[in-house]
Protein backbone atom coordinates (compact mmCIF):
# COMPACT_ATOMS: atom_id res chain seq x y z
CA UNK A 1 0.00 0.00 0.00
CA UNK A 2 2.82 2.27 0.82
CA UNK A 3 4.37 1.69 -2.55
CA UNK A 4 1.11 2.53 -4.26
CA UNK A 5 0.89 5.81 -2.31
CA UNK A 6 4.43 6.78 -3.32
CA UNK A 7 3.65 5.87 -6.90
CA UNK A 8 0.49 8.03 -6.91
CA UNK A 9 2.28 11.00 -5.27
CA UNK A 10 5.16 10.63 -7.73
CA UNK A 11 2.81 10.61 -10.72
CA UNK A 12 0.96 13.71 -9.44
CA UNK A 13 4.23 15.59 -8.92
CA UNK A 14 5.51 14.56 -12.34
CA UNK A 15 2.25 15.77 -13.88
CA UNK A 16 2.53 19.14 -12.16
CA UNK A 17 6.11 19.60 -13.35
CA UNK A 18 5.12 18.74 -16.91
CA UNK A 19 2.14 21.17 -16.76
CA UNK A 20 4.38 23.98 -15.51
CA UNK A 21 6.89 23.35 -18.29
CA UNK A 22 4.08 23.36 -20.89
CA UNK A 23 2.64 26.60 -19.43
CA UNK A 24 6.07 28.27 -19.59
CA UNK A 25 6.47 27.28 -23.20
CA UNK A 26 3.18 28.97 -24.14
CA UNK A 27 3.25 32.03 -21.82
CA UNK A 28 4.59 35.53 -22.20
CA UNK A 29 4.40 38.99 -20.63
CA UNK A 30 5.05 42.59 -21.48
CA UNK A 31 5.20 45.89 -19.58
CA UNK A 32 5.19 49.64 -19.98
CA UNK A 33 7.73 51.04 -17.52
CA UNK A 34 8.53 54.68 -16.80
CA UNK A 35 5.07 56.18 -17.35
CA UNK A 36 5.02 59.91 -16.47
CA UNK A 37 2.23 62.41 -16.29
CA UNK A 38 2.32 66.22 -16.02
CA UNK A 39 -0.61 68.62 -15.87
CA UNK A 40 -0.77 71.50 -18.33
CA UNK A 41 -1.00 75.11 -17.26
CA UNK A 42 -3.49 77.94 -17.71
CA UNK A 43 -1.92 81.37 -17.21
CA UNK A 44 -3.40 84.73 -18.15
CA UNK A 45 -1.54 88.02 -17.69
CA UNK A 46 -2.08 91.67 -18.53
CA UNK A 47 0.11 94.73 -18.86
CA UNK A 48 -1.45 96.65 -15.96
CA UNK A 49 1.05 95.48 -13.33
CA UNK A 50 -1.80 95.68 -10.83
CA UNK A 51 -2.61 99.32 -11.57
CA UNK A 52 -6.16 100.69 -11.69
CA UNK A 53 -7.54 101.40 -15.17
CA UNK A 54 -9.81 104.30 -14.25
CA UNK A 55 -9.68 106.94 -11.57
CA UNK A 56 -11.95 109.66 -12.89
CA UNK A 57 -13.32 112.50 -10.81
CA UNK A 58 -15.90 115.04 -12.07
CA UNK A 59 -17.09 112.78 -14.92
CA UNK A 60 -19.67 114.50 -17.11
CA UNK A 61 -21.72 113.60 -20.21
CA UNK A 62 -19.91 113.72 -23.53
CA UNK A 63 -16.43 113.19 -22.06
CA UNK A 64 -15.85 109.46 -22.41
CA UNK A 65 -12.44 108.45 -21.06
CA UNK A 66 -10.94 105.33 -22.63
CA UNK A 67 -8.34 102.94 -21.25
CA UNK A 68 -6.62 100.03 -22.97
CA UNK A 69 -5.22 96.81 -21.54
CA UNK A 70 -3.29 94.00 -23.24
CA UNK A 71 -4.32 90.51 -22.12
CA UNK A 72 -1.92 87.65 -22.94
CA UNK A 73 -2.26 83.89 -22.58
CA UNK A 74 0.88 82.08 -21.46
CA UNK A 75 -0.56 78.68 -20.53
CA UNK A 76 0.33 75.40 -22.21
CA UNK A 77 -3.28 74.21 -22.71
CA UNK A 78 -5.73 75.79 -25.16
CA UNK A 79 -8.14 78.00 -23.20
CA UNK A 80 -11.29 80.06 -23.54
CA UNK A 81 -10.95 83.62 -22.25
CA UNK A 82 -13.85 85.37 -20.56
CA UNK A 83 -14.32 88.96 -19.39
CA UNK A 84 -16.52 90.11 -16.55
CA UNK A 85 -17.11 92.98 -14.19
CA UNK A 86 -18.32 93.46 -10.68
CA UNK A 87 -19.49 96.54 -8.84
CA UNK A 88 -17.71 96.55 -5.49
CA UNK A 89 -18.86 99.87 -4.05
CA UNK A 90 -20.35 103.27 -4.70
CA UNK A 91 -23.71 104.98 -4.57
CA UNK A 92 -25.39 103.86 -7.83
CA UNK A 93 -23.52 105.52 -10.72
CA UNK A 94 -23.27 102.10 -12.44
CA UNK A 95 -26.90 102.62 -13.49
CA UNK A 96 -25.98 105.85 -15.33
CA UNK A 97 -22.65 104.93 -16.94
CA UNK A 98 -22.45 103.65 -20.50
CA UNK A 99 -19.62 101.15 -21.01
CA UNK A 100 -18.15 100.15 -24.34
CA UNK A 101 -15.69 97.23 -24.57
CA UNK A 102 -13.85 96.88 -27.89
CA UNK A 103 -11.33 94.23 -28.93
CA UNK A 104 -8.46 95.33 -31.16
CA UNK A 105 -4.72 95.70 -31.64
CA UNK A 106 -1.96 98.18 -32.41
CA UNK A 107 -1.49 100.03 -29.12
CA UNK A 108 1.97 101.58 -29.05
CA UNK A 109 1.96 103.25 -25.65
CA UNK A 110 2.02 101.86 -22.15
CA UNK A 111 -0.87 100.94 -19.86
CA UNK A 112 -3.53 102.36 -19.73
CA UNK A 113 -3.01 104.40 -22.90
CA UNK A 114 -4.79 103.66 -26.17
CA UNK A 115 -2.45 105.37 -28.66
CA UNK A 116 -2.65 103.49 -31.96
CA UNK A 117 -5.60 101.29 -30.92
CA UNK A 118 -7.32 99.80 -33.96
CA UNK A 119 -10.61 97.90 -33.44
CA UNK A 120 -10.88 94.41 -34.91
CA UNK A 121 -12.51 94.57 -38.35
CA UNK A 122 -15.13 91.98 -37.33
CA UNK A 123 -18.49 93.27 -36.13
CA UNK A 124 -19.00 90.56 -33.48
CA UNK A 125 -22.35 91.68 -32.08
CA UNK A 126 -23.71 94.09 -34.69
CA UNK A 127 -22.45 96.96 -32.51
CA UNK A 128 -19.59 98.07 -34.75
CA UNK A 129 -16.10 96.80 -35.59
CA UNK A 130 -14.56 95.00 -32.63
CA UNK A 131 -17.25 96.05 -30.14
CA UNK A 132 -18.01 93.27 -27.65
CA UNK A 133 -20.34 95.22 -25.35
CA UNK A 134 -22.06 98.58 -25.39
CA UNK A 135 -24.54 99.27 -22.61
CA UNK A 136 -25.08 100.35 -19.04
CA UNK A 137 -22.25 99.39 -16.68
CA UNK A 138 -24.75 97.78 -14.27
CA UNK A 139 -25.72 95.34 -17.06
CA UNK A 140 -22.17 94.34 -18.05
CA UNK A 141 -22.41 90.57 -18.60
CA UNK A 142 -19.73 87.91 -18.57
CA UNK A 143 -18.43 87.84 -22.15
CA UNK A 144 -16.56 85.06 -23.89
CA UNK A 145 -13.82 86.37 -26.18
CA UNK A 146 -15.13 85.92 -29.73
CA UNK A 147 -11.78 84.72 -31.08
CA UNK A 148 -12.43 81.19 -29.84
CA UNK A 149 -9.83 79.11 -28.05
CA UNK A 150 -6.59 80.93 -27.26
CA UNK A 151 -3.22 79.29 -27.87
CA UNK A 152 0.04 79.80 -25.99
CA UNK A 153 1.44 83.35 -26.46
CA UNK A 154 -1.79 84.73 -27.95
CA UNK A 155 -2.61 88.31 -26.89
CA UNK A 156 -5.30 90.91 -27.59
CA UNK A 157 -5.97 94.53 -26.66
CA UNK A 158 -9.22 95.70 -25.11
CA UNK A 159 -10.38 99.30 -25.00
CA UNK A 160 -12.88 100.21 -22.29
CA UNK A 161 -14.69 103.55 -22.60
CA UNK A 162 -17.18 105.02 -20.14
CA UNK A 163 -19.58 107.93 -20.51
CA UNK A 164 -22.06 109.23 -17.97
CA UNK A 165 -25.68 109.54 -19.05
CA UNK A 166 -27.55 112.85 -18.75
CA UNK A 167 -30.16 112.17 -16.04
CA UNK A 168 -29.99 114.46 -13.03
CA UNK A 169 -30.07 111.29 -10.91
CA UNK A 170 -26.43 110.65 -11.90
CA UNK A 171 -25.23 113.87 -10.25
CA UNK A 172 -23.02 113.21 -7.25
CA UNK A 173 -23.16 109.42 -7.66
CA UNK A 174 -20.08 107.15 -7.66
CA UNK A 175 -19.15 103.55 -8.44
CA UNK A 176 -16.18 101.27 -7.83
CA UNK A 177 -15.88 98.58 -10.49
CA UNK A 178 -13.61 95.60 -11.04
CA UNK A 179 -12.89 94.35 -14.57
CA UNK A 180 -11.56 90.80 -14.85
CA UNK A 181 -10.39 88.33 -17.49
CA UNK A 182 -10.09 84.63 -16.84
CA UNK A 183 -8.99 81.61 -18.83
CA UNK A 184 -10.48 78.11 -18.60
Amino acid sequence: MRTKAFLVVGLVLAGLCTAKAAWSAFGGSTGSPGNRFAAGSVLLTDNSAGQTMFTVAALRPGVAPSRCVRVAYEGSLPATVRMSGATTGGTGLENYLMLSVTRGSGVTGSFPGCTGFTPDATDYNLLGPGVLYSGVLAGYPTLTDPGGTWATNEAHWYRLSVDVLEPAAALGQSVTQTFSWDAR
